[in-house]
């Protein structure tokens, strides 16, 4: 798979992550459509597909008991290849199907038809697809109908990231106020009376009294600038406009990167980061937006940290999948705050957590780049005490590789 055509999977499997419809309970506004899609086009099977890196899932499905099959398996991820409807008559006959377990083996699948569906964002996201055990050939109308059932999902699926779109808009605005006139507040307060005071003359030449004076301006002007751009990155992320420059990249370089950026805290905290990571481990993304991923990840590791101990970053290949973590040994973090984490503006005191004077923001903002990555990331307990955070990312063969996607 060319360059471009890694960018153009990366950026569709983002779309399908910010539907957030993977892994949910079934609704009964898609499970209405597939109920209708078999009893008008008289099939035994009809679902709502979505194609994950490894997988297709079903948010609805009918006459099949399955909740997911294997992408390498998958009629629809075929189907999601172009945006008009695709339609085999008899798989056996299909070079591409014939020695499909599906259709060698139960359900003994003969005829498949699906139309292509499209998230918000234009990208396909998955199928509305139907399947019969018998060779069939579908008419005009009913691939008309087929059509307008799907654009009817397209439909359902606009309106519920609309309305998470609201609510996270509403959650945003709030939480915008609480800082504007909380955390920004202050550290402005204190940079123009410093400032103020810096210039009067009262001290004449800056001597030591001015200069701590300006040191506590220039910090607060720095933490300012964080803020604001954290704050920006977050709005951004909200409404779909982060922008990703792609290309392929090394690991390793990532690696050294963050853990050069967090040098002088780690020195300072006296917590080494020791690192394990393959020179040979590559991606696609965004090298810049990988490298603040990986620092704010060390440097709240870091920050929680005990003198004396370590932080651990490792790098390694899983299957369609490269999985970066990073472990310390702190107080760890409480089992109810493991996806609390992860929100904006979500903060709480850990025992012997040094302050940071943040807003909250850094987890919420490195999960959502790494969700643009077509990627995931979580929290959990570490053995032997601390915390681990595990990013997964997809997985880039070598430059001379052209392999399919799943």
């Amino acid at each position: 798979m060319s360059g471009a055509g890694w960018d153009s999977e990366i950026q569709r499997l983002a779309a399908v992550k910010a539907l957030r419809l993977l892994d949910t309970p079934r609704e009964e506004r898609f499970d209405r459509i597939t109920r209708l899609t078999q009893r008008l086009l008289d099939v035994p099977i009809a679902l709502v597909s979505l194609v994950d890196v490894d997988r297709q899932w079903f948010k609805s499905c009918v006459g099949l008991d399955a909740e997911q099959t294997h992408r390498s398996v998958s009629f629809c991820s075929h189907a999601i290849a172009e945006p008009t409807l695709m339609e085999i008559p008899d798989a056996t006959a299909d070079p591409r199907f014939a020695d499909n377990p599906h259709v060698v083996g139960d359900p003994h699948i003969r005829f498949y038809a699906g139309q292509p569906i499209a998230g918000p964002s234009g990208h396909l996201v998955g199928t509305l697809c139907v399947v019969d055990m018998v060779v069939r050939h579908l008419d005009d109308a009913e691939r008309e109908l087929l059509r307008d059932l799907a654009a009817w999902v397209e439909l359902e699926c606009a309106v519920v990231q609309a309305s998470q779109w609201e609510r996270d808009a509403v959650r945003a605005r709030t939480d915008f106020v609480s800082v504007l006139s909380h955390e920004l507040r202050t550290p402005l307060t204190s940079i123009r009376g410093s400032l103020e005071l810096a210039l009067s003359g009262d001290f004449g030449e800056l001597a030591a009294p001015q200069r701590k004076l300006v040191a506590i301006a220039a910090r607060n002007a720095d933490r300012l600038v964080r803020m604001s751009t954290d704050v920006l990155d977050l709005h951004r992320m909200r409404r779909g406009d982060l922008r990703l420059r792609f290309a392929r990249v090394a690991l390793a370089e990532v690696v050294d990167h963050a853990v050069h950026s967090v040098e002088h805290a780690s020195r300072t905290a006296q917590v080494p980061v020791a690192v394990a990571c393959e020179d040979a481990l590559h991606l696609r993304g965004d090298a810049d937006r990988l490298v603040q991923v990986l620092t704010n990840l060390l440097a709240n590791a870091v920050r929680v940290s005990e003198p004396g101990t370590k932080v651990e970053v490792a790098a390694e290949r899983r299957g369609n999948w490269t999985t970066l973590t990073v472990r310390d040994r702190g107080p760890g973090v409480p089992p109810e705050h493991l996806e609390a984490i992860f929100e904006p503006f979500v903060q709480f005191e850990l025992p012997q957590q040094r302050q940071a004077g943040s807003a909250g923001l850094g987890l919420a903002i490195t999960r959502g780049i790494v969700e643009a990555h077509g990627g995931s990331i979580r929290a959990y307990p570490a053995e032997g005490g601390g915390s681990v955070f595990e990013v997964q990312l997809p997985a880039d063969g070598p430059e001379d590789e052209d392999r399919p996607w799943w």
